[in-house]
């Protein structure tokens, strides 16, 4: 946000907080240490040790660094953030005296157009994949909103958050025979707020309607919407508020593109139409929200980065990996997997673990300075090792890919699909648990660049070092670790819950799955939830259900060997 500062509390009631240039480091580490502890930290964490050394992981460090931003009006790069020995106390000094040197350069007005620019390597992968439509491929959050809301301030509001993040105006031209290339719209931020947001917002007026009725409606509606967007003619994002009356919680709709999202942008978004309204509803109209690094400027610099000496000394790293296998025979051999790996013959099986069991993997992974989702993919990849009978596999891992160490970037603020995959090889060699554990994370920890090298390479280096990494097919098998949802979701006054309807296909079904296998695991309520998606078309519901269970012995008896032989086994919970 540009102005006024707010305080880190998002219960804190509207209106200025005290100048951040007047804080000392004391009063700044308080408020940093106050909101770490309620929101990142476990009960109990030595807030005098480094951050690294508390179960604090990247996604909580991106959240870290845009409240420092939201809050105090200064920049923590994400590269400060993992700072082996950086503490509380550190980053309350560091904030302390940029905040007291406040000013410098301004970034690009809201509403300023961009481009054209080259695709990232996420989006520009996923473009190829997708040889039909391309329209039906979208993220979509349904929200109850509080009553009373009042129209003209929350068009505004949406204005200024679609002209404040480049990624909701991009439009992607498909030159045939070329490549496809991305640019952001102009959008004017004086005058109508509709007649600039044209058919970004929509509302839809069910006053009248019963409860059962609206319900009925909002879900008719959100499945219609999934089908209205169209990234070539910049259509990109929908923003549908379905107006209940003063009296009643209304709903808003939001559908984005896949090509101009990810997972990680959505509290951004939240939080900044959150801010934005409140401060138009309290008077106050200086609010916008304002990104580092916008989108198409990083697609521009990791296309640089491809070709610098730095990104070039990578590619043996990424060529090894490459050499590891990565399949896995489906059950039904097909000419062309890729023809039937699609939206409409996927499936799902999922593994929910006990809450005990749960308890044990945090601990464990803090035991051994690692990430929770470190071990569930360790597990992972000691059965599809037993399964190919090889000593080290290569799974495809999707990480947050805001790798601020790609040139002068500030990536904590701006929305856009920065999620990327990135092959990884698991070395099972003979050795203690621990042992192989440890050369997991290693691994891990090793990554150059955070991983997003690999894309960069492969798409944007030069032609003999993307040929060679192109040429390796993609792992039959990817993970993703979310994590827990409900943390990325700063919901509040404007937007207090999840609303109840389905919103609908986010996919159309012929729309290419990337991978024959995707393990996603996450966490809620303290319970780790591992859910296999796969297709009907290539593996039989029994192959999975097996490859679920040996993963659910090999994470139990990997805590199991963790923690010692005199620990009790966990108990088994029934999967679904």
């Amino acid at each position: 946000m540009t102005a006024p500062v707010r305080p880190l509390d998002p219960e804190a009631p509207p209106g200025p907080a005290p100048d951040p240039a007047a804080l000392s480091a004391e009063e700044v580490a308080a408020r940093l240490a106050d909101w770490l502890a309620e929101a990142v930290l476990a009960p109990g964490a030595d807030l005098n040790a480094p951050l690294r050394d508390l179960g604090v992981d990247s996604l909580d460090l991106i959240r870290t660094a845009r409240r420092i931003e939201a809050a105090f009006g200064v920049r923590v790069q994400l590269r400060e953030l993992f700072g082996p020995e950086l503490t509380t106390a550190r980053l309350a000094g560091l904030v302390a005296e940029r905040a007291a040197l406040r000013g410098g350069a301004e970034a690009a007005p809201p509403g300023t157009a961009q481009g054209p620019v080259v695709l990232t390597p996420s989006q520009e992968q996923a473009w190829e994949e997708q040889s039909g439509e391309r329209g039906q491929w979208n993220q979509a959050l349904l929200f109850t909103t509080r009553p009373g809301i009042e129209p003209e301030l929350f068009a505004e509001a949406v204005r200024r958050l679609v002209a404040g993040h480049a990624s909701l105006r991009l439009a992607v031209e498909d030159r045939p025979a070329r490549r496809p290339r991305q640019q952001t719209a102009a959008l004017a931020t004086d005058g109508p707020p509709e007649t600039a947001l044209g058919a970004v917002l929509d509302t839809v007026d069910v006053r009248e309607l019963a409860a059962a009725d609206l319900s009925a409606a909002v879900t008719l509606r959100c499945a219609f919407e999934q089908r209205s967007l169209d990234p070539a003619a910049g259509r990109v994002a929908r923003f549908v508020r379905f107006d209940a009356g003063p009296t009643r919680p209304g709903r808003l709709l939001i559908v984005v593109h896949q090509i101009a999202i990810d997972m990680v942008s959505w509290s951004v978004l939240l939080a900044d139409l959150e801010e934005v309204y409140t401060a138009l509803e309290a008077g106050r109209h200086d609010v916008w929200p304002a990104e580092g690094t916008s989108y198409p400027e990083w697609a521009q610099a990791i296309a640089a980065h491809a070709r610098t000496p730095e990104a070039e000394e990578q590619a043996e790293w990424w060529t090894e990996v490459a050499r590891t296998p990565a399949t896995v025979a489906p059950d039904h051999p097909v000419a062309d997997p890729r023809a039937v790996n699609t939206a409409a013959t996927a499936a799902t099986h999922r593994e929910e673990f006990p809450a005990d069991l749960t308890a044990r993997l945090d601990a464990a992974a803090r035991a051994h300075r690692a990430h929770p989702g470190d071990l569930v993919l360790h597990a992972l990849g000691e059965v599809l090792a037993e399964r190919l009978g090889e000593p080290a596999v290569r799974l495809d891992v999707l990480r947050h890919g805001r790798e601020e160490t790609v040139g002068d970037t500030h990536l904590a603020r701006t929305t856009g699909w920065f999620t990327t995959t990135v092959p990884v090889r698991l070395d099972l060699a003979p050795g203690t648990p621990a042992e192989r554990l440890a050369r997991t994370v290693g691994h891990l920890a090793a990554l150059p660049g955070g991983g997003v090298g690999h894309g960069a390479l492969a798409r944007h280096g030069r032609p003999r070092i993307a040929a060679a990494l192109r040429a390796a097919p993609p792992s039959d098998v990817s993970f993703d670790f979310e994590g827990d949802d409900a943390d990325t979701l700063p919901l509040g006054t404007l937007l207090p819950d999840v609303a109840p309807e389905p919103v609908g296909d986010i996919t159309a079904g012929h729309w290419t799955r990337p991978h024959l296998i995707e393990v996603i695991a996450t966490t809620e309520d303290g319970t780790l939830r591992v859910e296999w998606w796969y297709s009907t078309a290539l593996h039989e519901e029994a192959t999975v259900r097996a490859l679920a269970a040996r993963h659910r012995a090999a994470l139990t008896a990997l805590l199991h060997a963790l923690a010692g032989p005199d620990t009790p086994a966990a108990p088994q919970a029934p999967t679904r």
